[in-house]
């Protein structure tokens, strides 16, 4: 979502980024300032989305293998996107990141418009009655080829469209919750600050997410860990600073640091095994990918309890005290 076409970048207003893979909430919950996850309130058909690439949108026939799995819309105001930090579209991305962090793995957002998809889902139905009529009082081809049921010009463009998605084995399938909506609400803003200032930490958060669209568990674990690397910024020393470091982080001092510290450097040496090709069995690549997913995302959220991406300061006061 951040490599907008020019279309995206010519409309100047509210987007509303269609959802795949999330149950359908039962009510609207706002996620941050201007940004809310909403319900369809009806079912979108390869009917409807015909009726949107009637009016501009190319791409509309991509969509229907998912068009079920679609049952809610993120909305994005244009007064609400602040400068430092992501703008309309991108704290769409932003809002569906942080449900990611928050086990929602399965989910994508998977094509935007400047107007509601509750306009599109359900349009065929309807409107079929303004159909009936204009065939009765002005004959087929007026109906076909002057319709008076199209919907508005389509402004708008497939995103992060996929047939195929990893995810870490504890991924959560129910719907998000208002304790959910109530901590992407808390934590927003400063992920939206933390990105505009820091590169890596920017490139860690894309990590996070975008490993779920590898062609394979080994390139994602890869992409993860990527990710990892960007947060401690080093390239020396690597297995042991970087198992030093995040137990020194995440675990409290004593033999649970002790044995953080093991987790992460057996979790290192098989990093290296899945990514160079060794052989392994499915089960252990699938344990690299949970483990790795889930060390990346407890980095990034120790950043945001912080409130400032990590550094040499945050190392050094957790290693000597």
């Amino acid at each position: 979502m951040s490599e907008q076409s020019p279309s995206l970048e010519a409309h100047d207003g509210n987007w509303y980024v269609l959802i795949a893979g999330l149950p359908r909430p039962a009510t609207a919950l706002t996620l941050a300032p201007g940004v809310s996850l909403r319900p369809l309130e009806q079912p979108l058909s390869v009917f409807d989305l015909a009726s949107a690439g009637a009016v501009g949108f190319r791409g509309w026939a991509v969509l229907e293998p998912v068009a079920p799995g679609c049952c809610s819309e993120i909305e994005s105001a244009k007064d609400a996107a602040i400068l430092p930090g992501y703008d309309t579209l991108n704290r769409a991305w932003l809002a569906s990141t942080l449900l990611v962090l928050r086990g929602f793995t399965r989910h994508l957002c998977v094509a935007c418009s400047s107007y509601s998809w509750n306009l599109v889902a359900g349009h065929q139905e309807r409107t079929s009655h303004v159909f009936q009529q204009q065939l009765r009082e002005e004959g087929p081809d007026a109906a076909v080829y002057k319709s008076k049921r199209d919907l508005p010009r389509f402004e708008g463009n497939l995103l992060d469209f996929h047939l195929t998605l990893l995810t870490h084995k504890d991924a959560r399938s129910g719907e998000v919750s208002v304790e959910d909506a109530s901590w992407v609400h808390e934590h927003f803003d400063v992920f939206n600050h933390l990105a505009a200032q820091s590169q890596p930490f920017r490139f860690a958060l894309e990590a996070a997410i975008d490993w779920r669209f590898a062609k394979d568990a080994r390139s994602a674990v890869s992409r993860l860990w990527s990710g990892i690397e960007a947060i401690f910024g080093i390239t020396s020393e690597l297995v042991y600073r970087i198992s030093l470091l995040s137990a020194c982080l995440l675990a409290e001092r004593g033999d649970t640091r002790k044995a953080k510290f093991e987790e992460v450097k057996k979790l290192y040496d098989l990093r290296s095994k899945v990514v160079h090709g060794a052989q392994l069995t499915d089960e252990k690549i699938a344990s690299a990918l949970n483990d790795s997913y889930h060390l990346l995302a407890g980095l990034l959220l120790l950043s945001i309890n912080k409130g400032h991406v990590l550094g040499q300061a945050d190392f050094d006061q957790v290693v000597f005290g």
